[in-house]
């Protein structure tokens, strides 16, 4: 199977042949609908054509409507959690940090940052709980040491 291609060749050849090597009915017309350009039309590896121009900008209009689920959704891949385990995390901590009982936000604040950050260990990846920015960056800043924190707390006694 070639990069990007769907099929094996096996299940090309097993296919409705109807549709392979069709040309969209604008294609040489002008292009699409909504004007682009016919030289923007590109084969699927089914065979299919479509206006890449459309493509484009449908997935840019999805993107600015769903901007904070992709966001939540990319964080949540990123350290392995489902949505039910972090609903039950937030429910835990009930939606405060952990370290300073601050009430998280949910949504983008005036930063373009979220009111929350999911805490992990670096050394297993194993996710801690949910902070707020300024708690993951003291960990972060303290390098994630016991011994480090416990000599600021003896420091600040």
């Amino acid at each position: 199977m070639r990069k990007g291609q769907r099929f094996t060749q096996t299940q090309r050849q097993k296919l409705s042949r109807s549709h392979l090597g069709q040309h969209p009915w604008n294609k040489g017309n002008g292009g699409c609908k909504k004007g682009h350009d016919p030289s923007l039309y590109k084969a699927l590896p089914s065979g299919v054509y479509y206006c890449f121009g459309c493509k484009r900008e449908n997935g840019l209009k999805y993107r600015q409507r769903n901007r904070e689920q992709i966001r939540k959704n990319g964080r949540l891949r990123r350290y392995g959690l489902s949505i039910a385990r972090f609903e039950e995390l937030w429910a835990e901590q009930d939606g405060k940090c952990a370290i300073c009982k601050d009430h998280l936000r949910t949504s983008r604040g005036n930063k373009n940052r979220d009111g929350y950050r999911i805490d992990h260990s670096h050394s297993n990846g194993k996710v801690r709980g949910i902070l707020c920015h300024a708690c993951n960056t003291a960990l972060g800043l303290f390098k994630d040491s016991k011994e480090l924190l416990t000599n600021a707390v003896v420091y600040l006694n």
